[in-house]
């Protein structure tokens, strides 16, 4: 009789732990889920004084090529950072990619992070709805120099980039890409930061 008290005891431990560790992740998904909501309008984003030191970022492109950001010297830009498993990343990025399609001379540097090799990001697309975003690839240690002083270093982030490299202002979550005039809004963004 005790040893059937026991077990019986037992398992509702092991289901007490197993309900606790079930509320822990659906806080965290809910967490998740509540930043790809509450996407920011491009124009809240405001041109500070630098918040960092120039950035220089290791990346990888598609055939393999190595480079360093700024890919060009001397002309603000957008960073978009984002990973292939981050659920806001994905509602987002179908977005971007749409909006760099219509603007392709728009300055906003895509670069996947902890996501695998830039052949992998490639395969991904698709499956992410983002076919022919310009894929670039690097490692998070090398972004934490420069976004060290954001609250919440999630992703997806979006920094502006000031023609000296450094960081002027950074998304606090996702972007609204796809608003009407998002384009322009980059743009002025741009000019001011130059």
């Amino acid at each position: 009789m005790r040893t059937d008290m026991m077990r019986y005891l037992k398992k509702i431990r092991v289901g007490a732990v197993c309900l606790a560790l079930l509320t822990v992740a659906a806080v965290g998904v809910r967490h998740n889920y509540a930043q790809a909501d509450g996407l920011q309008n491009l124009q809240e984003l405001e041109p500070e004084p630098a918040l960092s030191a120039p950035v220089m970022l290791p990346v990888t492109g598609v055939a393999g090529q190595k480079a360093t950001l700024p890919l060009h010297e001397n002309k603000p830009y957008m960073l978009h950072l984002w990973a292939t498993w981050c659920l806001p990343c994905r509602e987002e990025l179908p977005k971007l990619a749409a909006l760099l399609k219509a603007h392709p001379d728009l300055p906003i540097v895509p670069v996947a992070l902890d996501s695998g090799s830039a052949e992998q990001v490639v395969a991904a697309l698709p499956r992410l709805h983002a076919v022919g975003l310009p894929v670039w690839v690097a490692e998070r240690e090398h972004v934490q120099p420069f976004i060290k002083t954001v609250k919440d270093p999630g992703l997806p982030m979006t920094l502006l980039i000031d023609a000296s490299g450094q960081v002027r202002a950074i998304s606090d979550g996702g972007v609204t890409w796809d608003e009407a005039q998002a384009a322009s809004i980059i743009r002025n963004l741009l000019q001011e930061t130059e």
